[in-house]
């Protein structure tokens, strides 16, 4: 196999449908110098094989199997076998466009100081629909404001970073699971520069089994501990509104979330797909209900206004023939 000096972390757990996508959208980018570290994290569905058979087919492509150990310690079973100086970070369910790392690894050799780059993304379902596209700050300074204000800064599975930078930070931490990527980029926050690309180069997939959605109680515990830590590093007061943030209960995932994001972009094929799902699964509910108005007023005021964000076409994958 060439030198490679791009290592690609992919942690799987039961990613049985979307697992053939995600690799293959690595497998056919335009720059063609990295590795695959696949960490299959026990699971129990058919991703073992798709796993065996991709890396039968490309020698870019190596797996790692081990009893499950949650994110975190798939994550750094991943790390601890990276040998390129650019790490980056790739989830089983998501699709990358094919200029992503030639662009990531672009900007990192013009930007010595810059440590990990991310991009903007376009937001699917689980069928595949756009639901809206994601930009985040571009500069350093915008992106860690935002992060110590609980908004997002980079999109964990966007991100390419330097591995030396990684390993001197001891890699992701298990105490912070669930809120890992936040805590890692924080951390690199102090030793060297954040960016984002303007540019959207993945497509994140939202359906109700992704960890972002799985936790609750214990997560909001951890992100409290971790922005009092990152404040304290910083000398600076944490501001009580913060504490509250921290403390505030996630609305769950669903139709009703998948339905506001479709219709706030104007995607009301999409927002009425995911109504029709809440209204099947929760009638009496009065989030249905009061999702279900949102919708319609945003609708109309998109109809009427004629405005409607343009989404970026999805790539298309070529599957094994």
């Amino acid at each position: 196999m060439e030198t490679c000096d791009i290592d690609v972390v992919m942690p799987i757990y039961n990613a049985e449908n979307y697992l053939e996508l995600a690799i293959r959208s690595i497998l056919q980018q335009t720059y063609p110098h990295f590795r695959m570290v696949c960490v299959d994290d026990g699971s129990t569905d058919a991703s073992s094989e798709i796993l065996t058979s991709f890396a039968k087919e490309d020698p870019r492509v190596t797996v790692h199997r081990q009893e499950n150990q949650g994110l975190v310690g798939a994550l750094n079973a991943g790390l601890a076998r990276c040998t390129a100086p650019l790490i980056a970070r790739m989830d089983a369910d998501d699709i990358a466009m094919p200029q992503r790392f030639f662009l990531q690894r672009e900007f990192l050799a013009r930007h010595d100081d810059v440590v990990a780059v991310g991009t903007a993304i376009l937001e699917l379902d689980s069928d595949g629909a756009a639901l809206g596209v994601d930009s985040f700050g571009i500069s350093h300074e915008a992106i860690e404001a935002d992060m110590l204000r609980m908004k997002t800064g980079m999109a964990h599975p966007t991100v390419m970073m330097r591995r030396e930078v990684v390993e001197k930070l001891g890699g992701y931490r298990p105490q912070y699971e669930w809120i890992e990527d936040l805590d890692l980029w924080l951390r690199m926050s102090e030793i060297g520069k954040l960016a984002n690309l303007p540019q959207v180069l993945l497509c994140y997939r939202q359906h109700g089994s992704s960890g972002t959605w799985s936790v609750g109680r214990k997560r909001r515990e951890r992100l409290l501990s971790l922005m009092q830590e990152s404040y304290r590093r910083r000398g600076i007061r944490l501001p009580n509104a913060i504490v509250q943030r921290c403390l505030a209960s996630r609305s769950p995932s669903g139709p009703n979330k998948w339905a506001r994001k479709a219709s706030r972009n104007g995607q009301w094929d999409v927002a009425l797909k995911h109504l029709l799902r809440q209204w099947k699964a929760s009638p009496l509910s009065v989030l249905t209900w009061r999702m279900s108005l949102e919708a319609a007023v945003r609708t109309a005021v998109h109809r009427f206004q004629g405005t409607r964000q343009d989404m970026p076409e999805v790539p298309e994958i070529k599957r094994a023939a």
